[in-house]
Order: structure tokens, then sequence, then C-alpha cells
């Protein structure tokens, strides 16, 4: 229940950005970094992650975003797609960021896992991840 109130909080975040009155200003540059992530190798499947990014990252671009979208993303497909965003955001009126799929915490840092990761020792975690408190 405490993920779903997460999840629903963060959603009515994410529209009350793209639809807001800072969104409605015509020339306003607006960027949106969409990733879904559903097929992964080494651990349990995910049924809704790609489909959710696929809607939210169409919902965004008849909202007038530019839209860096990616899904089942490897590790190196990952941090491709964030490089690309934090280069097309830079000057960005509104940017915003949107992820589903699996992640974790570790000694209070927070980890978004591209399909392709093994976390077999403690070490992949700054290797095979994505460490969201760095960007």
């Amino acid at each position: 229940m405490k993920a779903f109130a997460i999840l629903l909080g963060g959603l009515i975040l994410l529209f009350h950005a793209a639809f807001g009155a800072q969104a409605a200003t015509p020339d306003s540059k607006r960027v949106a970094l969409v990733i879904g992530n559903s097929k992964y190798v080494n651990a349990v499947a995910l049924p809704n992650p790609a489909n959710d990014a696929r809607l939210i990252a169409s919902t965004l671009r008849n909202a007038g975003f530019q839209v860096i979208e990616g899904v089942d993303q490897d590790n190196a497909g990952m941090h491709s797609l964030i490089s690309k965003f934090t280069e097309e955001s830079y000057n960005a009126d509104l940017a915003v960021i949107y992820y589903a799929g699996h992640g974790m915490q570790v000694d209070g840092r927070n980890y978004l896992i591209p399909v392709d990761a093994e976390l077999t020792s403690p070490a992949y975690l700054k290797t095979r991840t994505v460490q969201i408190d760095e960007f």
C-alpha cells in the first residue's frame, strides 16, 4: 500500500509539472527522460514498466515535451540516455524524469537497476547500476 501511495503521489506531481501553469508557456523548453525496464536478465521480469513508460512518454510528447525514451535498457543504455537528458535539459525551463523498473536502496543510497545488472557483489553497485543520488 505504501508503494502504491508513493507511485500515485509521483504521478500526480508528474502531471502537475507537465500540465501546470509553467508548462502552458508555448515557447518554454520542456525535456523529459522516460525509462521503463521490464525484461530483466538476472531478476524477476516486471509486466508493466515498459507499457507504463510508453504511455507516459506519449502523454508528455502530447504536452509539448521533448522526450528521451528507453525501454528495457542495459547499463550502457541507461547511462547514455541520462547523458543525453543532462545535455538537453541544461537550459530547459522544465525537466521531468520518470522511471519504472527495479530499484534498491543500500546504506541510504538509491539505485536504478538496468535489465542486465548482475549484482552478485556489493562492489557491483557502483559499476552495474545507476546511482540516482549522483544526478
